[in-house]
């Protein structure tokens, strides 16, 4: 049984709470990035939500309504639940608001992984990616591909969900088997195919883009049924653990051009003054709080660290590069007419364009000089 809190002591703690969910919602608001922006207000609120008890709870449209943003986690925890974990999450909201902080001041691995949460690269959002990724295609007819089982739950003999992705194995060679991405699922096997071809990928990257099984044990008998299965799930919970979802199209085609610089950045929010005392009399300081302010001493490193901790200012050069690593882990799916299938299109440092500005050059300056710099000597008139 969980220890019920006094009244007090219970009202105190969802003050804290209110002035907590304030805190993170303003600080939100200062990140400089629109899509970002968005993305933090509504996870925020999805995860106050999910802990508030059901009697305070708002219409259900509002709750279903993030299920486009987070993929599950929208059920309302229990009234022992909730109690039982306010402290907990009380303390992470904290460390939360401390990240979101260190955002704005310019943190460069702060900032990047909220960019990382909002483009789906980590976190909630690419899981929900992933989960219209594994989508099968429709068919011409209409029909439901999903009641028919794949060959491979048929060859063996089960109905686990991992297994419908495959095709039936293909021979390599008298020890080694292949197993493919079904037809079915054309965007996952476009997908796994180009990012494995490219080499991307946030830590480790793909070993291959089919399974690679030995159809023979050790003892050179039938490889038994239960390990068949196990090796194919083993490479579809590593290469899910790894995958990259596409993004939307127009949200990729607008990063790109943020990355690029065909799209100005955005410039970093002012803070709100804050309001002043309205107090008419002049507070006056006491003597010890004027010789310490007085007193020249050295700043401490805490403050202002150095090196790649350091805060930078942000700056719309800054946020291209940002924008720029966010645009090489990402890519976006295509229709290609010639071929009849889709393609995976990923994005590359080499289409940026990382210079602030350029100015125009008099031709003056360079006349009479080649392209290295040189000027080219004068051709001798052959004697006669």
């Amino acid at each position: 049984m969980p220890l019920r809190l006094p009244a007090a002591q219970h009202a105190a703690s969802r003050l804290k709470s209110t002035h907590l969910l304030r805190a993170l919602l303003r600080a939100a608001t200062y990140l400089p990035d629109a899509h970002a922006r968005t993305f933090l207000r509504r996870y925020i609120v999805h995860r106050f939500k999910v802990h508030q008890p059901a009697q305070n709870a708002t219409s259900t449209a509002a709750v279903q309504n993030q299920e486009r943003y987070f993929h599950g986690g929208g059920r309302r925890r229990k009234p022992s639940v909730i109690e039982e974990r306010t402290r907990l999450m009380q303390r992470k909201a904290r460390k939360g608001l401390n990240y979101l902080q260190r955002a704005n001041q310019g943190h460069y691995a702060c900032l990047q992984k909220i960019l990382m949460l909002t483009y789906g690269r980590i976190g909630p959002r690419r899981y929900a990616l992933l989960d219209k990724l594994l989508q099968p295609d429709s068919s011409p007819d209409g029909r439901d591909s999903l009641d028919e089982s794949s060959p491979l739950q048929k060859l063996y003999y089960s109905n686990k969900r991992f297994l419908q992705f495959f095709d039936a194995p293909a021979k390599i060679s008298d020890s080694e088997i292949s197993i493919s991405i079904s037809d079915r699922y054309s965007k996952l096997r476009s997908t796994i195919v180009t990012q494995r071809m490219s080499g991307i990928s946030i830590g480790r990257s793909m070993k291959s883009d089919k399974v690679i099984a030995p159809s023979k044990n050790a003892w050179q008998r039938a490889m038994p049924m239960s390990r068949a299965r196990n090796i194919v799930r083993r490479w579809y919970a590593e290469t899910m653990t790894k995958l990259l979802p596409p993004l939307p199209e127009h949200e990729w085609d607008e990063l790109r051009a943020y990355a690029t610089g065909q799209k100005r950045c955005e410039a970093s929010i002012k803070r709100r003054t804050p309001v002043g005392n309205l107090s008419s009399q002049a507070t006056l300081a006491s003597q010890s709080a004027i010789d310490q302010g007085l007193v020249l001493a050295k700043p401490s490193r805490a403050l202002k660290p150095g090196g790649l901790s350091r805060p930078h200012a942000i700056t719309p050069h800054f946020m291209r590069r940002m924008y720029g690593k966010i645009l090489c882990l990402s890519c976006k799916l295509v229709w290609n007419e010639e071929y009849q299938k889709w393609s995976a299109i990923w994005g590359s440092r080499r289409s940026q364009n990382l210079r602030a500005y350029t100015l125009p050059a008099d031709e003056v300056l360079f006349a009479g000089v080649d392209s290295l710099g040189k000027v080219p000597r004068k051709k001798r008139a052959n004697a006669t």
